[in-house]
């Protein structure tokens, strides 16, 4: 449809410009041959206003981007033409379906221009490439021809920053605190003596005194070096994913002068001990249930994005403390 209006366009001008020719032969005179001469210079400049290839444009950005879901950036976009290449366009529309401003200028001719536009990402992961769709055309718009480039990025698109980021950098401070208390290696000086809970070593068991009680009692040893904790977000597929994601990521924002240790596990595996913000980027739902890598004897903070019957398994051990969204959600508004 569009090229059909074009097309009657160009062949109404036509029979204008014949029209004008036909009367200035059919009736010689001054003002025959100046309308002539006009209709021909505004035809030549209909025609010259055309010329030259879209593709000549050139764009580029910025090559290095971080943003974070549905946050606004301004970003600025230099458009020029390519060295050596002829374009002249008497209208020209620069837009993009992923910015929210479209640019025109007249008399175009490939100066360099500077294109403050904004942008606002709505899914995490890697953008590689930006397009900008161009429109050219004459000055009565009845002629007008299209291009689509492209221009090659690297801008990371983080997940959405959680209100409650600083709030939970607080609340498993305190955790942390607790965790050096009640975790560690034990020295050879008693603290106290207690029942023995489900979890706790057979061998710091007082056999002798759990015979006189008629019951198990369990030798407390001072802590000498607390054990390391260590924050995992399991990637379990939920609706609730992107949620603790940005929940979890914000909390590392938070923390990372603290030198924690912060794991995540999705479907491309575990990440390597110094996540980067690229980790956040890239990582994907778990599609199934994995193990958890061996980290030792070592305290797990493990945030899940929804509850589910391994999660349930792992919260039964002393060493693992279980998190699911909801359940973080209340305990950090309380």
């Amino acid at each position: 449809m569009k090229y059909l209006q074009q097309t009657w366009h160009f062949l109404a001008f036509l029979c204008v410009y014949l029209l004008f020719v036909s009367y200035a032969l059919a009736f010689p005179s001054d003002t025959a041959w100046t309308l002539l001469l006009f209709s021909t210079l505004v035809v030549l400049l209909e025609v010259f206003s055309l010329i030259g290839s879209l593709q000549n444009l050139e764009f580029k950005a910025s090559h290095y981007l971080l943003a974070h879901v549905d946050e606004i950036v301004p970003v600025e976009i230099t458009m020029n033409k390519q060295p050596k290449k002829l374009l002249w366009l008497m209208v020209c529309k620069v837009s993009s379906p992923q910015y929210l401003e479209d640019f025109t200028y007249s008399f175009y001719y490939g100066q360099k221009k500077s294109l403050q536009i904004t942008w606002q990402p709505y899914t995490r992961g890697i953008v590689q490439k930006q397009t900008m769709h161009i429109t050219a055309s004459d000055l009565f718009s009845w002629l007008k021809k299209e291009s689509t480039n492209s221009f090659t990025v690297h801008w990371l698109v983080l997940p959405a920053v959680h209100p409650l980021g600083k709030v939970a950098a607080n609340f498993f401070q305190k955790q942390l605190i607790l965790n050096k208390q009640n975790f560690g290696e034990p020295s050879f000086k008693i603290k106290k003596f207690r029942p023995y809970q489900s979890g706790d070593r057979l061998n710091q068991i007082d056999w002798k005194l759990s015979s006189k009680q008629q019951e198990l009692v369990l030798r407390e040893y001072e802590q000498e070096q607390p054990i390391e904790t260590i924050f995992l977000f399991y990637g379990k597929n939920s609706a609730s994913f992107e949620a603790m994601l940005s929940l979890f990521y914000s909390f590392w924002q938070e923390f990372q002068k603290d030198k924690a240790r912060f794991v995540l596990l999705g479907e491309q595996g575990a990440s390597s001990t110094n996540l980067t913000q690229e980790d956040f980027s890239t990582i994907q739902p778990l599609n199934e249930e994995v193990e958890l890598p061996d980290f030792g004897k070592k305290q797990i903070i493990h945030f899940i994005p929804e509850m589910n019957q391994q999660a349930e398994v792992f919260s039964a051990s002393r060493w693992v403390q279980v998190y699911d969204y909801q359940q973080l959600l209340q305990q950090l508004k309380e």
